[in-house]
């Protein structure tokens, strides 16, 4: 890996960069350490009643989402939530000299660049990842993900293993393919089943720790939480980011990929990026170019063209490394065919914060996203109730978490595609009774790793006030006032909260819904509080057409020589018009978790492929 270019006066080299992060590093993981250790000094009760609504010195959210040193949440730019261009970008011919050389080129240093570095330095290439942040990780850092298909050690030492023990890679195909109608490629889905459990064991020996409780892997399928939230892949992102830099793979960071290089025999052979944000370098990748840096979910423009039911349902995303498709177009740009036609993964609760003036993306834990999760009198706009899916951890874990994006679907596909959510002014008296798991989880004070939550998230109130000030959660002293300004015609609000204070009164539910009776809470005491929510965009599955071997597929159908792709740029482990992403990327190895599967494919069989293995 060489720079051919004479460096700028006064500019760190690529080593002095890397060193200054590993100190900035350091310096931010002390840092957190201090506010950690002053947190636990107050003594608190890690009662939310008690302690939710201590003061907190931080900027208001709309102003920056940025509270670590090392910039971890970065700050939301509305110029670029959401991008609006879903043209490809043709490749740019082989210059006349390169500035820099290697076999294999990452593009993306989030959860499945950071694993294709890793693995393809492992086995010898010489690498260079691009990144045009200015830190590893990306969208994972902020994600959570779980691994319960089976093949994982963790989950061999259980006995179990989905759909039934001792794991069988066919029979998870075969579950997964009816679970699909039949629309995916089993060759794909194979793989990923055969891999997905080897690549975390993998992952351990690069220097992740997969402890059960502190990092979600989910290895006990009855009766126990799968305790796994948004706040805990940053620990395993830093993990394969300093094992791929001490074994040599090169990081660029702050220089986002503009363009690929193809030859005359329309072989990928290399990447442009704007190095710095300011100059143009070419990268000569002799092997091969794997592109793993995202898909598009916040390009409204690609996603009206690819996801329509997603542009149309999905009321948010919090994607906020700002994917904007660069990836997916470079590939249309050299030829590539797309798969996975209208299919995404969605979350529950996603806030329409745009509706009123907002930004597209958000930070996943606020406060308001959790509040909106929970199970409040939901309806549509003619007045419909609409049934919520329960978290709670019931016999089998693996059900509650399909509840997550099952209720997506569920608020995505109404007239008018948002639902509406309703409470009174009692509701903080109702929240610990709801008992809802996971993503749904409120933010307490003993919150596992509470510092990498924004400081002024910290107490969940701040998020709620945030939507309450920008009027998105919006408070009215009478109902006929909260359903106008929701915009639903008269009568619909009125009529609907009628029919629940009336279920509420008998203690028991219609059956076509219906709500546990702890949960009948009627809608009486002024202010009322109203909201408009629908999915909350986390993954984009359709992408660019791969083969198993994660090469990408052209419009003749061939493969297109040196170019590779992981998800989610990729597409093609899920059938065409899958709504959620269930059940493979979804409950089985979750968006993380697949990224993190498919950087670890993409390492080994671009090395395979076109460098002839290991050297």
């Amino acid at each position: 890996m060489t720079d051919s270019k004479t460096a700028r006066p006064g500019a760190l080299s690529r080593r002095d960069f890397l060193t200054g992060s590993a100190v900035a590093g350091a310096a931010a993981v002390a840092s957190l350490v201090g506010a950690e250790a002053a947190f636990a000094a107050e003594e608190r009760s890690a009662n939310w009643r008690e302690d939710g609504s201590a003061a907190v010195e931080a900027p208001a959210s709309d102003a920056t989402n940025a509270s670590a040193s090392d910039g971890t949440y970065r700050e939301h730019n509305a110029s670029s939530f959401p991008a609006n261009d879903a043209t490809p970008i043709p490749p740019r011919a082989v210059p006349a000299s390169w500035d820099y050389e290697c076999d294999i080129c990452v593009v993306g240093a989030g959860g499945g660049g950071l694993n294709a570095a890793a693995r393809a330095v492992q086995l010898g290439a010489e690498t260079i990842c691009v990144e045009a942040m200015g830190l590893p990780g990306g969208n994972a850092q902020e994600a959570g993900m779980c691994g319960i298909l089976g093949g994982y050690s963790g989950q061999e030492a259980k006995q179990f293993a989905f759909p039934s023990y001792p794991f069988d890679p066919k029979a998870l195909t075969d579950w997964a393919m009816d679970e699909y109608h039949y629309a995916a490629d089993p060759k794909l889905i194979y793989r990923i089943a055969c891999e997905g459990g080897k690549s975390l064991d993998w992952m351990a020996e690069c220097g992740v720790h997969w402890r059960l409780g502190e990092v979600p892997v989910y290895v006990a399928p009855k009766r126990s939480t799968l305790d796994h939230h948004v706040l805990k892949m940053k620990d395993a992102t830093d993990a394969m980011f300093n094992y791929a830099n001490q074994h040599g793979a090169e990081f660029l960071f702050q220089s986002p990929a503009v363009a690929l290089v193809q030859d005359n025999d329309g072989r990928v052979v290399g990447v442009v990026v704007n190095e710095d944000y300011e100059t143009e370098r070419y990268i000569h990748a002799k092997s091969a170019v794997i592109l793993t840096a995202g898909g598009f979910c916040n390009n409204k423009a690609l996603l009206e063209k690819y996801i329509p039911t997603a542009a149309m349902g999905c009321a948010s995303s919090y994607l906020t490394a700002g994917e904007r498709g660069e990836c997916f177009r470079m590939g249309l740009g050299v030829g590539s065919d797309v798969s996975g036609f209208n299919s995404s993964a969605s979350f529950d609760g996603g806030v329409d914060w745009e509706a009123e003036g907002g930004t597209w993306a958000r930070f996943l834990y606020d406060g308001m996203t959790q509040l909106s999760r929970q199970p409040w009198l939901t309806i549509d706009r003619c007045g419909n109730r609409l049934r919520y899916m329960d978290s709670r951890v019931g016999e089998d874990g693996a059900n509650a978490i399909y509840a997550l994006g099952d209720l997506a679907t569920i608020q995505m596909v109404p007239p008018g595609h948002r639902s509406y959510i309703v409470f009174d002014a009692n509701y903080e008296d109702h929240l610990a009774g709801f008992a809802q798991e996971h993503c749904r989880k409120l933010i307490t004070p003993d919150l596992e790793q509470i510092e990498k939550v924004p400081e002024h998230y910290r107490d969940w109130h701040h998020g709620v006030q945030d939507a309450i000030d920008a009027d998105v959660l919006k408070r009215r002293d009478t109902l006929e006032e909260l359903e106008a300004d929701l915009g639903l015609a008269e009568g619909v609000l009125t009529e609907a909260v009628a029919k629940w204070n009336e279920a509420c009164e008998r203690g028991e539910d219609d059956f076509l819904y219906p709500m546990p009776p702890e949960w009948l809470h009627a809608i009486t005491e002024p202010p009322f509080y109203g909201c408009r929510i629908g999915g909350n965009l986390y993954g984009t599955k359709a992408g660019l057409l791969i083969n198993d071997q994660m090469q990408v597929v052209g419009t003749d159908g061939r493969v297109i020589p040196g170019l590779y792709a992981g998800w989610h740029t990729a597409g093609g482990a899920c059938g065409e018009n899958s709504y959620i992403g269930d059940p493979i990327l979804g409950s089985l190895m979750g968006d993380v978790g697949l990224a993190f599967c498919g950087g670890y494919l993409c390492g080994t069989s671009a090395v395979e492929n076109e460098m002839g293995g290991t050297r």
